[in-house]
């Protein structure tokens, strides 16, 4: 779902040879279930460019819940896109777009209610190569060339061409998505034994080999073992902020609250830009009635960024939970104030008439 961007020298004893990995594992795809989508709920967004604030045409959009196939859609010209017929519940929705790193998030929808549009912003990818200082690392030949070809098989989408083992060619299909994933997994974990932490470069790259690994686990729907994997990672690396944070995305999917919120309360601020990260787990923080934890998080999302309104449309709603209506109209009013024509402040118009 994004691109890989990151890189690293491995040298062999006869040739030297990039390997490249993912230093962002946001490439993750749902693993299509066998239930259909069938409700009457509807969610929708915008996608823009996060430095020109212009608008990204043709993103990929993947809506995708428990027991369901996902939906896959793309925006417009405008860089709008929605989806129909989903069920009550919390949705996943991972938004991508070539160049572009890629967004991760969750929406809860309601058949009885439109949810409000879901505004997203994608930073450019950053391609970073990180430099071997210290001569050769002699990994083993066959293990670059197994990590090498696990990564190829990892960057194939659905929709591209692709060479397949027994050397036809073909469009790959989700379905071979997922068995490429597989098998991109199985050669990592072939390799990993075979790459030593005994030096900092090798543990470095180890490290990053695990990364891969837990990429290609997830998108062979393997969310138990993408856990674990970077469960690992964190746990021998604390200082890896990037890693705790996609830990704390697969326990929030996984519906790991718990951990999720343990995790996450132990990074400091500063580790975390992005007031998704804190919208996301007050939301379901919100669904599981427990207002009082979700405006924590709110707190927090807009503290990072006090000009988007989602942060005060949610604490409203969790404020309305608490019966704290004061709070509640002047987190509505922040609303109509920062965005009048948004679809948020037509709700937190309905809701301030309400409290008349």
């Amino acid at each position: 779902m994004s691109p890989i961007t990151g890189g690293i020298g491995l040298h062999t004893h006869h040739r030297s040879i990039t390997v490249v990995v993912a230093l962002f594992i946001t490439s993750f795809l749902m693993l299509p279930a066998a239930a259909q989508v069938r409700g009457k709920g509807r969610v929708q967004g915008s996608v823009t460019d996060k430095s020109t604030g212009k608008p990204v045409a043709g993103a990929t959009v993947t809506v995708s819940g428990a027991n369901t196939k996902p939906v896959v859609t793309k925006t417009n010209a405008k860089g709008a896109w929605s989806v129909l017929g989903l069920v009550n519940g919390t949705w996943n929705i991972d938004i991508e777009a070539p160049g572009y790193e890629t967004v991760r998030g969750s929406a809860a929808v309601s058949e009885m209610q439109m949810s409000p549009p879901i505004k997203s912003e994608l930073a450019p990818a950053v391609e970073a190569t990180v430099p071997v200082e210290s001569g050769p690392l002699n990994v083993p030949e066959e293990v670059v060339g197994a990590v090498n070809e696990a990564q190829e098989l990892l960057r194939i989408a659905e929709g591209d061409s692709f060479t397949k083992a027994d050397g036809t060619s073909a469009t790959a299909t989700a379905d071979d998505v997922k068995a490429n994933s597989s098998r991109a997994a199985a050669l990592l974990e072939n390799a990993l034994p075979q790459i030593p932490a005994d030096t900092d470069d090798r543990k470095k790259i180890r490290d990053q080999v695990q990364q891969v690994l837990a990429q290609a686990h997830y998108r062979a729907g393997n969310v138990a073992k993408a856990t674990e994997t970077l469960q690992t990672l964190v746990a021998t690396d604390t200082t890896n902020h990037t890693n705790a944070l996609l830990l704390v995305n697969l326990y929030l999917e996984g519906g790991k609250l718990a951990e999720g919120k343990a995790l996450l309360e132990k990074l400091p601020d500063w580790a975390i830009s992005d007031p998704t990260v804190y919208l996301n787990v007050g939301i379901l923080f919100l669904n599981k009635d427990s207002a009082t934890d979700a405006v924590t998080y709110f707190d927090k999302a807009i503290g990072l960024d006090a000009n988007r309104p989602e942060g005060y449309y949610y604490r409203g709603l969790a404020n309305v939970q608490l019966k704290k209506v004061a709070e509640a109209k002047a987190d509505f009013e922040k609303v109509v104030a920062l965005a009048p024509e948004s679809p948020e402040a037509n709700d937190a118009r309905q809701m301030l008439a309400g409290m008349k």
